[in-house]
């Protein structure tokens, strides 16, 4: 999200005073529409969105399947040493990339241009392929059944990626937040894997989830009216979403540390990646509390982190003794109590 840089006041002031001209509608279907033509009955075939009618084309001249994507009868001889870390943060994404089938779904109902419409049906059918593959894979790595997501991350998946009634809101949180956070720990997680088929399978998914981010950029303009409508409420939700995730994340301290993920690293990034998406917008009368908002997010994320990893033991597990002694400092000392929730 928002950086607070030295660049802060020259990057708004190079904002653009529109976010271009009104997008042609050629995706409704409303009344009118079905009287006098246009919306979806539009066949004209114009796409002023020429870049994201092209990733839309690219999706299909990329598609795979995933009964044939690798031999599935072989077994998986993943590595001893990270396996279990492997298969415990791919547990962790694959009800992420099913809550994602909804979210994409919801999202092609309610865009207006054809090639946004197309694409984001597209991207549905490619996170169904993700969370079939992913299930299908994990048992294999594991041995074991599929462990059911717990609460803080079925909150998680469902709190922050979806709301049937906010465009902006999904597409941000899905095509930039979203894909951004699991591409980047899909390619931490293939540089230490060793299993050929493992390796392929996410070598194809981050392939998609690349051009999902592409996606992100290209349609997010598409919904800024949305977005300048409900950007309080957006916020807020991106807040509480942070601490859902740092709170739904502490299990997965040991396999993070194992595979070299460092997450206040790759969510530092995806608010880079928000940045640099949302600050070609036009900005909004209140864009300093905004961006000093969305600062603090960047900023007081990887603290959040860094203190629930510092609560946890050696298996990533809330170690008691170090929570109460914290909870005594804290009942001792104001300075205690602020140094909790600072660097």
């Amino acid at each position: 999200m928002a950086r607070a840089t030295t660049q802060d006041s020259s990057d708004q002031a190079a904002r653009p005073r529109s976010a271009g001209p009104p997008v042609k509608d050629t995706a409704s279907m409303r009344w009118r529409d079905v009287m006098f033509g246009g919306g979806v009955f539009d066949v004209s075939g114009d796409h002023p969105n020429k870049k994201g009618w092209e990733i839309f084309e690219l999706g299909q001249k990329s598609f795979w399947a995933v009964p044939s994507a690798i031999p599935w009868d072989e077994p998986v001889r993943e590595s001893p040493e990270f396996a279990d870390h492997i298969a415990a943060m791919l547990e962790f994404l694959c009800p992420g990339e099913k809550a994602a089938v909804t979210g994409a779904s919801l999202i092609s109902n309610l865009v207006q241009s054809e090639e946004a419409k197309f694409y984001f049906v597209e991207q549905a059918l490619e996170e169904v392929k993700h969370y079939d593959a992913l299930r299908r894979m994990i048992p294999k790595i594991t041995g074991r059944p599929l462990a059911a997501p717990g609460p803080w991350v079925r909150l998680l998946y469902t709190f922050g990626v979806v709301d049937r009634d906010d465009v902006a809101f999904m597409m941000g949180s899905i095509n930039i937040i979203g894909e951004h956070l699991a591409n980047q720990i899909f390619h931490k997680i293939n540089h230490v894997a060793v299993d050929p088929n493992v390796r392929k399978l996410l070598a194809l998914i981050g392939r998609d989830e690349s051009r999902h981010i592409a996606a992100g950029q290209r349609f997010f303009p598409e919904v800024y009216p949305q977005f300048k409508a409900n950007r309080h409420q957006i916020i807020a939700k991106n807040l509480a979403t942070t601490l859902i995730l740092a709170i739904a994340a502490y299990d997965l301290v040991r396999p993070m540390k194992a595979l070299d993920i460092r997450l206040d690293e790759i969510l530092d990034a995806m608010y880079r990646h928000y940045h640099d998406v949302t600050s070609g917008l036009p900005a909004f009368p209140e864009q300093g509390l905004l961006d000093a908002l969305l600062t603090m997010l960047r900023k007081g994320t990887p603290v959040v982190i860094k203190n629930i990893s510092r609560l946890t033991d050696a298996q990533g597990n809330i170690d008691g003794q170090r929570l109460v002694g914290v909870a005594s400092e804290v009942i001792r000392s104001p300075r205690a109590l602020r140094e909790l929730f600072t660097a």
